[in-house]
């Protein structure tokens, strides 16, 4: 894979993590997606880093709506990948009976394991952003 689509895959899975940090910060630790997701500005928080990061990281080709197409995309399939689902009006949810070990909690492993290595993707992961009809190809 080109390094520049890891960089992205890198940058979108961090941001995501730190969106439900923020999202989190003065209230209690979330337990699922409903609460990570009940002040309103995890998806606000997520869209707006993704965008950013992709116009800062200096190797991003992607026009304005590629970038919004991709971050929208990146957002829903993470949620949904870890047990979430976004509804269309914009409030998040726990999808009764998630896969065992791709839950919230599955999500939060992930975010403290690439706090330690952030180049250590699940190859689940970075196919879904980025392989064959991930989110980089729809959006492109």
């Amino acid at each position: 894979m080109e390094r520049r689509n890891r960089s992205r895959i890198v940058l979108v899975v961090i941001l995501l993590a730190v969106a439900l940090v923020g999202a989190a910060c003065g209230s209690n630790d979330p337990g699922n997606w409903e609460e990570a997701g009940d002040d309103g500005n995890l998806y606000e928080n997520f869209q707006k880093a993704c965008n950013e990061a992709n116009v800062e990281s200096g190797d991003s080709e992607l026009t304005d709506e590629q970038r919004a197409l991709y971050c929208e995309c990146a957002f829903a399939e993470l949620v949904e990948y870890y047990g979430g689902e976004v509804m269309e009006n914009g409030q998040i949810t726990d999808v009764v009976g998630a896969i065992e070990g791709r839950d919230f909690e599955a999500f939060k492993d992930l975010e403290s394991d690439l706090r330690s290595d952030p180049e250590d993707i699940p190859s689940d992961i970075e196919a879904m952003l980025a392989g064959r009809g991930g989110c980089l190809e729809q959006a492109t």
